[in-house]
């Protein structure tokens, strides 16, 4: 891997979620709270069925990937998800004509389970054959598109369903610089022996992620029947916003550095792959604990800036806890549940999203129904919090991920302190922007420091992906 590319994939995050927060706020202000609920509830069960059906995959292949067999496991992993999917459409039609849903609402849900199928393969490959560009280009184009195909769907027929099908065909237009990027792939041989291969790395995943997306949903399903769909419309959105950000970073360093990692563990090279997980589990605490810092002191304010007060006056309350849900979830998801790949331990994730889940389902179930929103944002935090110390703890029975201790010691402190002092500068005698500006600069001064100690800079200079020890 080039040593520019973590700054690639980090760039073309960075791009895709500025695209992103554009597209929401135009959204927003061109449905109806209610309707924008519709649109959150659709991708709640999208994201349900794609985890059952065609998310495993993605990550089987990437268990079991070696470049030495690359057209056979490409080809064997690209008639697996064609089959998944059409076991689906078949599925999804039956139960439209069975009266279990209406066709519109069937025809959106399998366009955003497709279109996030094809998009999530074909970058998948694209990433295991280190084609960056492409990677990154499908980031930004899938943020393009989605804002222009959305906003032109809504003004069109401003509807749930509209803007779901929208979206779909922006992730499908998205996935193009990623098809390109290994097109000499097409009419490769598949091998029984390779999709066997898949599926018994696999199996478990099937079971983990779908887990894992109900309980990634539970809490909204429970809002829009418990509170309603103008309840969820707000709270999805923010939710979805804040998750994004933190996956901008961790998605990332996913990308670029454990990528490298697993390579340098499979060719035999231990030190150097420790070495390089070492400098990603910093970066990953950093945005981790920065990323919920900066929410929670600057939060309420992005919220009215980007959602309009009809979105963001409903969400207030609840940005905290997202905060913090979504510093576990990074450390998590591109962290500690990396074990996966290297120790060949796929039971271990449907284990850590069993937890997740029930913990998830049980306190969203005993606090939506008397506390709404809030209700459901606390039930995320406290499983994401439970189930990130399920993944460090039972992962290092199967290989000790390196962990840094003073990291972990100082960088939390850090981000808490910070926290308290800017919000201790709300209650000086300051004019807002005066405030805002001592705020900013305050939490500047902090990253910046973390930084500086932890050498998190060298990132950028791309020399963490050549192995050298932290």
């Amino acid at each position: 891997m080039k040593d520019s590319n973590l700054v690639l994939y980090f760039g073309s995050r960075v791009v895709s979620a500025a695209g992103n927060l554009v597209s929401v706020a135009l959204f927003t202000r061109l449905v109806s709270p209610a309707e924008y609920g519709v649109y959150v509830l659709t991708f709640a069960w999208a994201i349900i069925v794609y985890g059952f059906a065609t998310q495993w995959m993605k990550f089987a292949y990437f268990g079991v990937y070696r470049a030495a067999q690359a057209e056979t496991i490409v080809a064997s992993y690209a008639r697996l998800v064609g089959a998944a999917t059409l076991l689906v459409a078949l599925g999804l039609g039956l139960a439209a004509a069975l009266g279990g849903m209406t066709p519109e609402f069937a025809a959106a849900l399998f366009g955003l389970f497709f279109g996030m199928t094809v998009y999530e393969a074909l970058v998948e490959v694209a990433r295991t054959r280190l084609a960056a560009r492409a990677v990154a280009l499908s980031m930004i184009f899938r943020a393009v598109f989605s804002l222009v195909l959305g906003s032109v769907a809504l003004t069109l027929e401003p509807t749930a369903i509209s803007l779901s099908i929208a979206i779909a065909f922006a992730h499908l237009i998205a996935a193009v610089p990623s098809a390109l990027a290994v097109k000499h792939f097409v009419g490769a041989p598949a091998a029984r022996d390779a999709a066997a291969t898949l599926a018994r790395y696999g199996w478990p995943l099937i079971l983990s992620f779908g887990v894992m997306a109900v309980g990634q949903t539970v809490d909204r399903l429970m809002i829009s029947y418990f509170a309603g769909d103008a309840t969820l419309g707000p709270y999805g959105v923010i939710a979805d916003l804040m998750r994004q950000s933190f996956m901008v970073v961790g998605e990332s360093i996913a990308l670029a550095l454990i990528t490298v990692g697993k390579q340098l563990a499979d060719e035999g090279h231990e030190a150097e792959s420790d070495a390089v997980m070492r400098r990603a589990f910093q970066a990953c605490l950093a945005a981790a604990t920065f990323g919920a810092a900066f929410f929670v002191v600057f939060g309420h304010d992005l919220a009215r800036l980007a959602l309009g007060e009809p979105f963001a006056q409903r969400g207030y309350e609840i940005i905290p806890y997202f905060a913090v849900a979504f510093c576990f979830m990074t450390l998590k998801n591109f962290y500690f549940s990396q074990v996966i790949f290297f120790a060949k331990a796929a039971l271990l994730e449907f284990i850590i999203a069993a937890v997740f889940v029930a913990t998830s389902a049980a306190i969203a179930l005993a606090l939506v129904p008397s506390q709404g929103a809030i209700g459901g944002a606390i039930a995320l935090m406290i499983a994401h919090g439970v189930a990130t110390l399920a993944a460090a703890l039972l992962g290092r029975r199967l290989r000790k991920l390196p962990v840094d201790l003073t990291a972990l010691a100082v960088m939390p402190a850090a981000a808490l302190g910070v926290t308290l002092a800017a919000l201790a500068i709300d209650g000086w005698s300051l004019q807002p922007v005066a405030a805002l500006a001592a705020k900013t600069a305050l939490f500047a001064a902090a990253v910046g420091a973390i930084a500086l100690r932890f050498d998190l800079f060298s990132l950028a200079r791309g020399r963490a992906a050549r192995g050298s020890p932290a």
